[in-house]
């Protein structure tokens, strides 16, 4: 019921919030010598686990594992699951940069944001993901919805202000782009902003508009002559392709490999390698040693592995499948060069075939649609990030009317897309509007290093999403 009414009142330029606005603000108390009876004392709170900060942060902080409770339903609270949290504490002074990233969550890591602007950083496991699952005799798919994962986000921005009461602002890419906008427009009150990188907005269960994308935007050379080696991999250098992969997959899965390798080559390149790249794609007048190392090295199945995690894996396909949506990978040029069912099997037969038992509701988009309508005609305080090369562009959001929003494409961008990549205007235009959200102006000395983890951060989700490969169509 409220999100019928959620729905209803954004295609009216207005939304609800969970939070009683009337409600005076919780008093923050942090304190460095009590910090961790403080995170301990958080409403839900059931755990605080000191931890090693890792490799991927910078600089002096203190890192916890942190649990949560949570409904498993929001709307009709009852059941519970415990998610998992990963804070990184510089400072009590400092703004807060939170995220869920959609997947599960494995390490402690800075971003962009945090390093330009010395933020603490609260990375929340996605729900159903990791050790963020339900206990096996509570799954409930139907709880699998945007609007309890954007109520989950809610809930522990709301436990987490009772210690941190500086700027709020959340960030996420791909999955967990699209997850900080939906937040964005279920709780517009929550943040002081939000700084979703690369969000793709599918507007149907498989949306052939990423593919049109592809042809009328990757227009260069380069985009043809990867379209030909796909072709040509599975016709006139099939023959050679075949025999190089007896030795790594075995007699008698050459074909299948092939063509997984094969199906959304194009796609991979685009989204992970990019136009520096390009001078590596063979051509017809290239040798097989040649055209077999550039195939084998970018195309990045012979890497990847199925999950272990099959319930959670599932759980990804549900959101896609369900009411996210998710991108059309295989091109036209492809498509009728497949004859594998390993290659021609879609992520919907795939849900069905695992999970004979489940009954997967028809595709409803309206979350989605309502959500472009709000961030093109009321979205306030939020700055979208994309890459111009990347093909989740196709399911970019619009860019937003008010004056206190924006949304870039970086030149030449892969899905690794960053401010650091953006032309000095534009760059500048772009911090200045972060500066805003977060109080204070970013720290341009280190622009090298917030480069350098985001490209660590996309590499740590891209290993996310290796095992995908073998399953979305």
């Amino acid at each position: 019921m409220r999100l019928a009414l959620l729905l209803l009142l954004a295609a009216c330029g207005d939304n609800l919030d969970n939070a009683d606005k009337t409600q005076p603000p919780v008093v923050a108390r942090c304190s460095e010598a009590e910090l961790p009876a403080e995170l301990a004392a958080i409403p839900g709170v059931t755990s605080v686990r000191p931890a090693e900060c890792g490799n991927y942060v910078t600089g002096t902080a203190r890192c916890f594992n942190i649990s949560l409770t949570q409904p498993i339903d929001h709307e009709t609270p009852g059941k519970t699951f415990t998610q998992q949290l990963w804070l990184a504490h510089r400072g009590c002074d400092r703004p807060m940069v939170v995220a869920d990233w959609g997947y599960s969550q494995d390490l402690f890591f800075d971003d962009e944001l945090s390093v330009l602007f010395d933020t603490n950083t609260l990375w929340i496991e996605h729900r159903y993901q990791g050790a963020s699952v339900l206990a096996t005799a509570d799954w409930d798919w139907s709880a699998l919805t945007i609007a309890n994962g954007a109520a989950d986000m809610h809930e522990a921005i709301d436990a987490f202000k009772h210690v941190y009461g500086g700027r709020w602002v959340s960030t996420g890419a791909s999955k967990g782009g699209i997850t900080a906008t939906y937040h964005s427009y279920f709780y517009p009150h929550d943040l002081d902003g939000a700084v979703p990188y690369v969000a793709p907005a599918s507007r149907s269960r498989i949306d052939p508009m990423y593919q049109w994308n592809l042809d009328t935007t990757f227009t260069q050379l380069c985009a043809q002559h990867i379209r030909d080696a796909q072709v040509a991999a599975l016709t006139t250098r099939r023959p050679m392709m075949l025999a190089r992969l007896t030795p790594i997959t075995g007699a008698g899965w050459e074909s299948t490999y092939l063509e997984l390798m094969s199906y959304a080559f194009d796609w991979a390149f685009w989204q992970y390698y990019g136009v520096r790249y390009c001078n590596q794609v063979p051509t017809s007048a290239s040798t097989d040693d040649a055209f077999w190392d550039f195939y084998s090295s970018f195309s990045g199945i012979l890497d990847a592995s199925p999950g272990d995690q099959e319930m959670s894996d599932g759980a990804l396909d549900y959101e896609w499948l369900s009411e996210q949506g998710f991108a059309l990978q295989v091109g036209a040029h492809i498509a009728s060069l497949l004859a594998d069912p390993y290659a021609k099997e879609t992520m919907e037969d795939h849900f069905r075939e695992s999970f004979p038992d489940v009954t997967l509701p028809p595709y409803d988009g309206s979350v989605t649609r309502s959500v472009r309508h709000w961030v093109t005609e009321y979205a306030e305080n939020m700055l979208f990030i994309y890459g111009q090369y990347d093909p989740w562009s196709g399911g970019a959001l619009d860019a937003p009317r008010r004056p206190s929003s924006a949304r870039f494409f970086v030149p030449n961008a892969t899905h690794g897309a960053a401010i650091a990549g953006l032309g000095r205007t534009e760059q500048a235009q772009a911090l200045a509007i972060a500066a805003r959200l977060f109080g204070e102006p970013a720290r341009m000395s280190r622009m090298e290093r917030a480069l350098d983890a985001t490209t660590t951060r996309s590499k740590l989700l891209e290993q996310k999403l290796a095992h995908q490969l073998l399953l979305v169509r």
